[in-house]
């Protein structure tokens, strides 16, 4: 009797320390399901987290998650840009594990989104990452690394005597959300679609990507005659595209220096996206048409 209470001991030990966040885990929707992530209200939602099975950042057959919230005046759960998860693969101890940072792809339809995450811990502790990341509807896919230091979260909530490091050493919910400022429940309520791809607790952060809206300048912005496109030299043999506000092409070149001119004289009054992507990267910025 003893000897099988040892093994199922053992056994539950074992499936408890498999059942926790692990350093560079990925949440990538290959097999067909949500991974647990979800929002507190799907019946009032207009489109609750879903695995669309293809057209991923890796193009065909690449599975990602979706997420459409209501509109504003419906309330509730569903009027929020926010999705979470409290399954045992996003929670336990992120310090122990070495975990910087949450890194993922996403698309942003319809507005722009303003990301963080957030997390609770022991005692109701919450917390959320102080500075947001821009994510431009209409900009395509785009790689997101969300720095989780200690230094890089606001506590939002829950016991004072919890540090923000005892909660990033406990965690029991994640959270993705949209917000002008650090929140646990009170994200943007926004009409949008947030497609989501390749989780990742990542124990690396990367520098190209945390300074990503330095790599080129746009002016003048907004333009009437002539939209002026400079280039960071970490961008040689790039490409810019100029897309409309219903996601229409309207510019494509080929480039090869540091510098370029867009006579947009002809072009509708309006907002648009410039893209810029290389063989590495994809960045966009928005200007607008007077």
């Amino acid at each position: 009797m003893k000897t099988i209470l040892l093994f199922l001991s053992l056994l539950l030990t074992s499936l408890v320390a498999l059942s926790q966040v692990s350093a560079n885990q990925i949440d990538d929707f290959e097999d067909g399901t949500t991974q647990d992530w979800i929002i507190g209200s799907p019946s009032s939602a207009v489109s609750p987290p879903a695995n669309v099975t293809t057209d991923g950042p890796d193009g065909v057959d690449d599975n990602y998650l979706t997420y459409t919230s209501t509109p504003p005046e419906s309330g509730g759960a569903g009027s929020k840009m926010v999705i979470f998860n409290a399954g045992a693969q996003w929670s336990s101890n992120y310090i122990s594990e070495g975990i910087v940072a949450i890194k993922f792809d996403v698309r942003v339809l319809t507005n722009d989104l303003n990301l963080r995450i957030a997390f609770q811990g022991p005692n109701g502790k919450r917390i959320c990452t102080t500075n947001a990341v821009n994510v431009i509807a209409g900009s395509g896919w785009q790689p997101v690394t969300i720095p989780i230091s200690a230094s890089d979260f606001t506590s939002v909530g829950g016991s004072g005597a919890v540090s923000i490091s005892d909660a990033l050493a406990a965690v029991n919910t994640m959270r993705i959300l949209s917000s002008n400022s650090p929140t646990w429940a009170n994200p943007d309520v926004v009409v949008s679609t947030i497609n989501l791809d390749n989780i990742t607790a990542s124990t690396t952060l990367s520098t190209q990507e945390l300074q990503v809206q330095n790599e080129f300048e746009i002016s003048p912005n907004p333009a009437t005659s002539k939209l002026n496109i400079n280039l960071s030299q970490n961008l040689d043999n790039a490409t810019i595209t100029v897309y409309d506000i219903l996601g229409k092409k309207v510019y494509f070149k080929e480039v090869n220096g540091l510098n370029s001119s867009i006579d947009v004289s002809r072009w509708n009054s309006g907002v648009y996206l410039v893209r810029i992507s290389t063989s590495q990267q994809t960045l966009t910025k928005r200007f607008v048409k007077q």
